[in-house]
């Protein structure tokens, strides 16, 4: 026992120095802090256009957006009146939320769901819009756990249209998939095919400033080792580069703040615990 716990000292000593501030030709890190327990599962990740963020959890999880200050605290919780059968993406505009009830590790869901929630909501919120999405050539019977190409974890609000990536088990090649901001159902297909990406993508916001998209996801290297890493693209999906950030875990959600940093959030694990980790990519 007192061996077991030295060495999962050691690995979180490891891991917290690792994450220290970092310097490199791709990023510099601005802060790093721990989140509440609470948050233990964040998901996704929506920056506010006064300062701070919002999150949510994922499947197993409440039903609830947090808004978090700049400093990480918990500062309101919006429950909302729907399901969350697997929550993983959160963006938004000046008048709503939008969440990405997209997540499909097994494969079996037909449809995938977007959610409307405004934000002057007053718990308990209702839904104003909710769009159900299917997959073209999708089969359920066919797939296996972990072993097709039908889930994604990353969604995003662009003007008039969501785009969602999809986390390609299967193939590594990732789907980018245009959906209308109107409330209603869709068959989807991709638009394009990204095959540089350099893992599972997990998160994507649009960087405006800048005119590009910003990926986050991981390598996943066996016995639950996540190598997380950003991905560039340009106005019109074509890939950039991509970069490791490293000492880190399971990132989840990204967003672009109004000055242009990019946050992450970091799922909690027994190696290290849940984070916001604030950058600035050049």
């Amino acid at each position: 026992m007192v061996v077991r716990l030295t060495l999962l000292f050691i690995a979180n000593l490891f891991v917290a120095c690792s994450s220290m501030a970092t310097n490199n030709a791709h990023y510099q890190t601005v802060d790093v802090i721990n989140l509440d327990i609470e948050l233990k599962e964040t998901s996704g990740l929506h920056c506010s256009y006064t300062g701070g963020a919002y999150t949510i959890n994922d499947s197993g999880n409440k039903s609830t957006i947090y808004q978090l200050g700049s400093d990480g605290n918990i500062l309101k919780r919006l429950d909302v009146d729907i399901k969350n059968r697997d929550w993983e993406a959160l963006t938004g505009d000046k008048n709503n939320f939008y969440v990405g009830d997209i997540g499909n590790n097994s494969g079996k869901r037909k449809y995938i769901n977007i959610y409307t929630i405004p934000k002057n909501a007053i718990n308990k919120a209702k839904p104003k819009a909710s769009s159900r999405l299917s997959y073209l050539h999708n089969s359920t019977k066919k797939n296996e756990y972990l072993n097709h190409d039908f889930d994604a974890e990353a969604m995003l609000k662009n003007g008039d249209a969501f785009y969602l990536f999809s986390k390609s088990w299967k193939t590594g090649d990732v789907l980018v998939y245009k959906v209308p901001v109107d409330g209603k159902n869709h068959q989807i297909t991709p638009i394009t095919k990204l095959t540089s990406i350099p893992g599972l993508v997990t998160g994507a916001d649009y960087d405006a400033r800048n005119k590009r998209y910003i990926l986050v996801g991981y390598e996943l290297m066996g016995l639950g080792s996540f190598h997380p890493f950003v991905a560039i693209l340009n106005d019109k999906f074509r890939f950039l580069k991509s970069f490791p950030v490293k000492g880190y875990g399971q990132v989840e959600g990204v967003c672009v703040t109004p000055n242009s940093e990019v946050w992450l959030t970091q799922e909690g694990s027994f190696l290290s615990g849940q984070k916001l980790i604030k950058l600035r990519v050049f």
